[in-house]
């Protein structure tokens, strides 16, 4: 990060409420080009295996657990829930609500999860595949930039799956949305990574889940910890385990975002960043919606993790991802 820019919270006596979008988040928003805020660490699902893996029809309880990094406390704090299939940009026409956690308050440099009070039960929708959108607040500290995490850290997403290292080669179909009210020329990039031995996570009493520290595997809290385990990470050859198809035009469009929003998301334009290796390319209509079929292979041989990062990157901005993890067989 820019060292000239402050990491953290002002110095100021008022609520400030943090959801991360990576292990080191302190809440500065907007994040820089190129961090995959749309993983969020800060949101669970329970009952899950080591992995963060759900059974499709169960009900699961789904929370956020929110800092308060400010110095005073916040009352009235309130957590609402949504989910949506596969989306790298996620607009709110996208999603379904899930419902909304009880009120409680946070005291000044404490942490508190609030649980959703309406149970979820994820189904067979789109391989089983889907994302989840929390934002929180309160009235010493509002919501901005709604189901925008990279512009309000009152806003989580978690665009993840997980699969076993073992069976078919899994399909999925990915959304990507056109934030903006003109089209925009739209890529998704692939950057892939691998992690050797990954059971070694489970069990270690990381300050975040297993399954984050293989999301988050480049972030500056896990070099000691992977050090310590001695666990290699590394990038794999583009495209390794993963196919991608073209990309198509729904007939259903999204729904942009308001002009105070698409004026935000366009000064993170950065055009110097390196995403990856270009995996698709159109050009989205206005507030419009593609359909990019993607499918994952199995891990890595001895022990490895592939983790697949996908960016959209629509008008120079990368407005959301998805990652996917492939479990070693």
């Amino acid at each position: 990060m820019n060292g000239e820019e402050p990491e953290g919270p002002p110095p100021t006596y008022t609520p400030w409420l943090v959801v991360r979008a990576t292990p080191s988040d302190m809440g500065r928003r907007p994040v820089p080009a190129g961090t995959p805020f749309w993983a969020s660490p800060d949101i669970t699902v329970t009952p899950s295996d080591p992995w963060g893996r759900v059974t499709a029809g169960d009900e699961v309880l789904v929370s956020v657990t929110v800092q308060n990094l400010g110095y005073a406390p916040a009352s009235g704090v309130r957590a609402r829930f949504w989910w949506a299939d596969p989306s790298a940009g996620i607009s709110p026409t996208l999603a379904t609500v899930i419902g909304a956690s009880d009120r409680t308050s946070i005291a000044a440099g404490q942490a508190e999860t609030l649980p959703c009070t309406t149970l979820w039960t994820p189904q067979f929708v789109n391989g089983g595949h889907e994302c989840l959108i929390v934002e929180v607040s309160c009235l010493g500290d509002p919501l901005t930039s709604t189901f925008r995490p990279d512009l309000d850290r009152h806003v989580g997403q978690r665009n993840v799956t997980v699969l076993a290292g073992e069976g078919e080669p899994h399909p999925m179909t990915l959304k990507l949305a056109n934030p903006f009210s003109e089209e925009a020329p739209t890529t998704l990039y692939v950057r892939s990574f691998r992690l050797s031995s990954p059971h070694r996570l489970i069990g270690f009493g990381l300050h975040v889940h297993p399954i984050d520290a293989l999301i988050h595997l480049q972030d500056r809290t896990l070099t000691d910890p992977f050090a310590a385990l001695g666990i290699r990470t590394g990038p794999a050859e583009p495209m390794t385990g993963l196919q991608v198809g073209g990309l198509d035009i729904a007939d259903v469009l999204g729904g942009g975002f308001g002009e105070e929003a698409q004026r935000l998301l366009r000064e993170r334009r950065d055009h110097d960043t390196d995403f990856g290796t270009p995996a698709a390319e159109t050009t989205l209509p206005a507030a419009g919606v593609a359909m990019v079929p993607v499918t994952v292979g199995l891990g890595g041989t001895g022990g490895q993790a592939l983790i697949h990062r996908l960016t959209q990157v629509t008008d120079g901005v990368d407005v959301g991802g998805y990652t996917v993890v492939s479990l070693p067989g």
